[in-house]
């Protein structure tokens, strides 16, 4: 198998494969009978991720009940079948024999495990009886078929092409819990009461008001806060323990990867998601995936930004690896995309009046400005992409391959330049611990995701960052904004240490928690911070690129720091270059990116 390493080359946490840098620049689908390959190896591309599941179980159980999957490798467990996944493989290879590629595996137990171990389970409402994602049962046997896969496929013909490993599991592949909400289930209660006495020394720790919990109150009973860090932390330690597996497995030759640390955008107090200071320091996890955030369905004219705080995972030497799963005129529902299978009630697509998340653009023009939006913000945050072409045939017309074609050249020549980067003057600090203090239903439970939005449309670019290790990286910055209503103790020891060193900071409070974009505009000004754009547009900056992203169109200025060389990459028409301002033209609801260069 290929040797695979996260490094940092020129300034950037890069994806190294045999000793070369590698744009990480990915294509997967879950429909691999309306998959695009050939059109993908067309355009450049060489990784990619293919599916692959140890149950054909839902990856949805908490709401649709919907998986991708036709067969479980673990169906039978006498007689394993790892026909769909390399089928996949195999038409992968035919269409680009020097493809890497990258299992991309869901650890999740087949039903007759569950059945065997129900005391191990939890009820979810539409997949019935699955492992509790803390359990040691499950991290011994699922670890065990782990490694049967890993050695199943390192023992295939096609083993010279893989190059590395995504680890998925729980509620819709992303190490949610199976149900959503962590219930207490039996299983969860001895886990959180063994956790309460080894962390904390308490014996037999009272189960909570789950009930209270799940509502619309402020959470004040420190029990009830430490059963959702359980909730979270258990998820995290059973990630790490199959990483960890993988990567011995591999003989730590390969990266390993997973969706996790969604603490910008998923609201529910417990969904499993909120650990990743648990796992920013692991050898075992090299890289970290989230999709762009769905909020207001993707409109056009809002930043679709990032759920992880992309900014500490690159600081802890690791790669932000985005899932950019773009809807296109094309995307049809799941039902005509693959007719038959799905029951007609889930994933409803738009109709007049009901925007959906869904539905893409409505024309093939405005498609690729969904494509370019999100290319410009991952490639000045220095992250990796990986298209996903969710239900197959999303990207299936010419000039979106176009599109996407000259964004993997642009992907190419970056990883062989030095980092240019106009630092940051503002950083947007996530607080894990800080969901503990607001109830699932609390009016203020949307406040994080919702400002860190709003930060989106100030004009200045800001990177995503955590409360940990904030003595460490503070001095880079101007100003900070704290998007948590109440903070947790970390959230507080960081915001004592702003006042200490005289950085300005801006702050939701459970009176004020959701902040409008005047008042951080205003703030920003006050604190000094340079903004690239005035007006509301969007501005993405970074990695020796700058962008601006407009719902309206028209004359558009951008204003660097300083004046530098300019070379408009898309999107800007008629653009004149004026000592550090840049004025052009562009078309509603498109992007427009300029490389940066002395």
């Amino acid at each position: 198998m290929l040797s695979s390493a996260v490094l940092r080359v020129n300034g950037r946490t890069e994806l190294v494969i045999d000793g070369r840098c590698v744009p990480a620049a990915a294509y997967t689908t879950y429909f691999e009978e309306r998959s695009r390959y050939e059109d993908f190896a067309e355009a450049g591309y060489r990784i990619f991720f293919v599916n692959i599941s140890m149950t054909a179980l839902p990856i949805n159980s908490a709401v649709t009940g919907f998986t991708p999957f036709r067969l479980g490798v673990f169906e039978d467990p006498d007689r394993p079948d790892y026909s769909e996944f390399e089928d996949a493989v195999r038409k992968i290879l035919r269409a680009c024999p020097d493809a890497y590629i990258f299992p991309r595996i869901y650890v999740s137990m087949p039903r007759w495990w569950t059945e065997q171990h129900d005391g191990e389970c939890i009820d979810t409402p539409k997949g019935g009886r699955r492992e509790f994602l803390g359990s040691e049962v499950f991290r011994r046997d699922g670890a065990e078929l782990l490694r049967r896969i890993v050695s199943h496929i390192k023992a295939a013909d096609y083993a010279p092409r893989i190059a590395g490993w995504q680890l998925c599991g729980g509620q819709t592949q992303e190490w949610f819990h199976h149900d959503l909400c962590g219930y207490p289930a039996p299983t969860v209660v001895r886990g959180f009461r063994r956790y309460m006495e080894e962390e904390y020394g308490v014996k037999n720790a009272p189960v909570p008001n789950f009930e209270a919990l799940r509502g619309e109150g402020v959470c004040v009973d420190e029990n009830a806060k430490r059963y959702v860090e359980f909730g979270n932390v258990c998820v995290a330690k059973s990630l790490a323990h199959f990483a960890k597996t993988v990567k011995e497995e591999t003989e730590h030759k390969q990266v390993v990867g997973a969706f996790y640390g969604y603490v910008f955008e998923k609201a529910t107090v417990n969904v499993g998601s909120c650990a990743l200071r648990t796992l920013l320091n692991s050898p075992h996890l090299d890289f970290f995936s989230s999709p762009n955030a769905y909020n207001h369905a993707r409109r056009f004219g809002i930043d679709w930004a990032d759920m992880l705080p992309v900014d500490a995972i690159k600081r802890h030497g690791k790669l932000a690896f985005i899932e950019c799963d773009i809807r296109t005129y094309l995307t049809m529902g799941v039902q005509e995309s693959r007719p038959g299978a799905y029951p007609e009630d889930i994933y409803p697509t738009a109709k007049p009046g009901m925007p959906s998340v869904w539905s893409g653009p409505p024309t093939p023009e405005l498609s690729r400005a969904a494509l370019r939006k999100c290319f410009a913000h991952q490639l000045t945050k220095a992250s990796g992409i990986w298209w996903f072409d969710m239900w197959g045939g999303w990207y299936d017309d010419p000039l979106l391959m176009q599109a996407l074609a000259e964004m993997r050249r642009i992907q190419e020549r970056t990883v062989t330049r030095a980092n240019r980067d106009f630092a940051a003057q503002v950083a947007v600090i996530a607080d894990e611990q800080a969901k503990e203090n607001l109830c699932a239903k609390h009016a203020a439970d949307r406040a994080v995701s919702a400002n860190r939005i709003v930060t989106g449309n100030a004009g200045a670019p800001f990177d995503g960052e955590m409360v940990e290790g904030i003595a460490d990286y503070l001095h880079k910055y101007k100003a900070v904004i704290f998007p948590s209503p109440i903070p947790s103790p970390a959230g507080e020891r960081a915001m004592a240490l702003c006042r200490e060193r005289g950085v300005p900071y801006l702050t939701a409070t459970l009176a004020h928690p959701f902040l409008t974009l005047e008042e951080q505009v205003e703030f920003l000004k006050e604190a000094g911070v340079h903004l690239y754009a005035m007006g509301g547009d969007v501005v993405y900056v970074g990695n020796g690129y700058a962008a601006l992203h407009s719902e309206t169109g028209g004359e558009k200025r951008l204003f660097l720091p300083a004046a530098h060389h300019v070379t408009p990459l898309f999107g800007a028409e008629n653009v004149h270059v004026s000592g550090r301002e840049i004025t052009f033209l562009l078309e509603a609801c498109d992007t427009a990116l300029f490389q940066i260069d002395e």
